[in-house]
């Protein structure tokens, strides 16, 4: 081989391990600043079902992929993790109904059940057993729980009431739900973050590989 195309090989050599360092170092970059910002969890419990798909004990089903954003702020409708001391486990994923000083009222309205903050609809759930027991066991034995949150409004009918630096956390699945309204609103401190990127885990494992690692990117 002549020296020409000795420096030409070495060249081409040279750039391709140059790219690979680029490659590696970048994804070494993402995933230092992912482990720093975000943490990442399958779900567990079925509080957020059908939002939020758990993983099933003694089976290949791992549940869906959440990433918490561990410095990201947070507001009403948003889904977030926090830990608290009534659970067992910790830590809880909840979608969050109520911000400090706000309004919280839940209304028998036709066959719906209706979550009102502040007087506007948040979300509305279809009346059948399972959200009548949350409504009737749950959400009404919430204002003899804590009377501190308790107002009367201009139709006579109670409504929770949050104080300062109070947060009102609630499951998806009201049919299996554990949240606020059984054990009271939750401290600013106690929440550890907004879940930013959710990976619907399904059957397909690496189209679900390459969607986590796309989302983890862009």
């Amino acid at each position: 081989m002549s020296s020409r195309n000795r420096r030409i090989l070495f060249n081409i050599i040279n750039a391709i391990l140059t790219l690979l360092i680029i490659i590696v170092s970048f994804f070494a970059l993402i995933n230092i600043m992912f482990n720093i910002v975000f943490i990442r969890t399958n779900v567990r419990g079925y509080s957020m079902y059908p939002t939020l798909n758990a993983t099933v004990p003694l089976s290949s089903s791992d549940g869906d992929i959440v990433y918490i954003n561990k410095y990201s702020s947070f507001t009403n409708s948003d889904i977030v993790v926090a830990d608290v001391n009534w659970w067992s486990n910790g830590y809880i994923i909840k979608r969050l109904v109520g911000c400090p000083n706000d309004i919280i009222q839940i209304k028998e309205e036709a066959n719906q059940y209706l979550l009102y903050v502040n007087n506007e609809v948040l979300y509305s759930k279809e009346k059948n057993p399972d959200t009548l027991v949350y409504y009737t066991t749950i959400y009404l034995t919430f204002f003899d729980k804590f009377p501190n949150n308790i107002i009367i409004n201009d139709n006579g009918e109670k409504c929770i009431k949050l104080n300062d630096n109070e947060f009102l956390l609630m499951g998806d699945n009201w049919g299996n739900s554990t949240d606020s309204l059984s054990y009271g609103p939750t401290k600013k401190d106690d929440i550890v973050g907004r879940v930013d990127i959710i990976i619907q885990y399904g059957e397909n494992k690496f189209r679900t590989l390459v969607k986590e690692m796309w989302n983890i990117i862009f």
